[in-house]
């Protein structure tokens, strides 16, 4: 029973060290997490001695892995984590820095990939410029969390805070130094469309000008994403290294659901969408087992426009750059 548990400490600990940056001390962290000596958090490490509960529970909770060394195997349970949110400002903020974090930890990791099934366009993307950053923070407050203090006011960019936008584009900061492979159809802009769209028929808009300096945004944001995907890498400012790091695939099968795996060292992770924006992870191996393969079924049946694919590349980008004039001819019109 002895050999057991410490078998199953020493791949918990796996996981746990796939956690950690390259850049961190994973001993000296773990004695401060379990306010131990040093020399306690060795014998953890080489097994010698076992965790206890109160110890587990707070690496699980620190380090964001699961428990779930064979349990898994034996049910159909699975464990997420998750943030939970309400209708308050702050809370929306930790979630801000949740994701972000998530995201920096993925790219600062040895052989680290995502790939991104894509129902709508992945949330970073629209976190090149600030006030496209404004109208989706001011939408997610608004109309899913239903924040109070923006339940009477029409949308402002001013009523964001430059915090929140700041931690935003960020996140695409990172996101753009890791190795992506991304599935989009021509359906994946529609819900973003649809927020403008609504707003607009709501009357959350000051002016009409408002309205359309969104849709100027998206077909920025597109024409962002095309040079991307043009050079196969998102590292395209100037002084960056443009090394290959991109891969955009166009699906004619319906995705259904954002759905995202991650690879931070050896451990692999499965996040889905969850209310609108939030996601859920999980590094359950028979999930994730499960995810990847659904994503590997999804690439073998989809087209790649990265790279040489020039004409299927322009001939996409084009469907979805005259959903966004369709939609300004609405405004206009209105």
């Amino acid at each position: 029973m002895e050999h057991k548990s410490k078998l199953i400490q020493e791949q918990f600990l796996q996981r746990v060290k796939s956690a950690v940056a390259p850049n961190v001390s994973f001993v000296d962290e773990l004695a401060d997490l379990l306010k131990l000596s040093t020399d306690s958090a060795y014998r953890r490490i080489r097994c010698e001695t076992l965790f206890n509960i109160e110890e587990i529970t707070l690496i699980c909770k620190h380090f964001r892995v699961s428990f779930d060394p064979e349990v898994q195997h034996m049910s159909n349970k699975v464990t997420f984590d998750y943030l939970k949110l309400d209708d308050k400002k702050d809370n929306f903020r930790l979630w801000l820095m949740f994701i972000s974090a998530d995201v920096k930890k993925i790219g600062t990791s040895i052989n680290n990939q995502i790939i991104y099934g894509a129902d709508d366009v992945p949330l970073w993307h629209h976190f090149f410029d600030k006030e496209l950053v404004a109208f989706k923070i001011f939408y997610w407050l608004k109309s899913i969390l239903n924040a109070p203090e923006f339940a009477d006011v029409n949308y402002d960019v001013k009523l964001i805070d430059d915090e929140m936008i700041s931690s935003a584009m960020e996140m695409l900061r990172n996101y753009n130094q890791i190795n992506s492979v991304e599935i989009w159809t021509e359906d994946t802009l529609n819900s973003n469309l649809k927020q403008i769209e609504y707003f607009w028929e709501s009357g959350f808009f000051n002016s009409k000008q408002d309205a359309l300096r969104l849709c100027d945004l998206y077909v920025e944001e597109l024409n962002l994403v095309l040079k991307k995907a043009s050079k196969s890498s998102k590292l395209i400012e100037k002084g960056e290294s443009g090394r290959e790091n991109f891969k955009l695939y166009k699906s004619e099968v319906m995705i259904g659901n954002n759905s995202i795996l991650a690879n931070i060292g050896s451990t692999k992770i499965a996040y889905v969408s969850n209310n609108t924006f939030n996601m859920m992870s999980t590094t359950s191996a028979d999930f994730v087992h499960e995810n990847e393969l659904w994503l590997n079924n999804l690439l073998r049946k989809s087209t790649l426009i990265s790279g040489v694919a020039e004409k299927q590349r322009n001939q996409f980008f084009r469907v979805l750059r005259d959903k966004v004039d369709t939609l300004r001819q609405k405004i206009v019109l209105g």
